[in-house]
């Protein structure tokens, strides 16, 4: 268990359980963190995230408070990640402890470096890169987060 700003997170694996939470935690993302995430304003649906559960090309963590889902970050075969917080319960260091969390994952399945790419506006994003070492690269309109993963 991890803490942050007084709120006790718990970090797992995510399960065919929790279908609902993360439903619940993409419904609470406003149309700006939509288009952050998803690169679009499409507001994903229930049957989309059974989809991505039944995949077995990723892993799936989820940061939980008191039972609730307030942050998710996936991790594909290929390196990529993505991540979502819960928008009342972001600079709290949620999203840092997910990336910090998707790193270990990594070495344990043999990937040679993750990467992720975001909106030059997504500055949260940004900054976990920044702080985890990740070399970035800005372009126009995008931005690539690349990390080497040591063994």
């Amino acid at each position: 268990m991890a803490e942050s700003i007084n709120l006790p997170l718990v970090i797992r694996e995510a399960k065919k359980g929790d279908i609902e939470g993360v439903y619940k935690l993409y419904q609470s993302l406003t149309p700006e963190d939509l288009y952050m995430r998803f690169f679009t304003f499409h507001r994903v649906s229930y049957e989309e995230i059974e989809q991505l559960f039944s995949r077995q090309d990723h892993v799936t963590l989820l940061a939980e408070s008191d039972g609730e889902v307030i942050g998710e970050a996936t991790l594909y075969d290929d390196g990529e990640f993505s991540v979502a917080v819960d928008p009342r319960q972001r600079r709290g260091g949620i999203g840092t402890a997910l990336v910090s969390e998707l790193i270990k994952r990594a070495r344990s399945k043999t990937i040679k470096k993750i990467k992720f790419y975001t909106l030059p506006e997504n500055y949260p994003m940004i900054r976990i890169g920044k702080k985890l070492g990740f070399k970035l690269e800005f372009h126009e309109d995008e931005v690539v987060g690349t990390l080497e993963i040591e063994r």
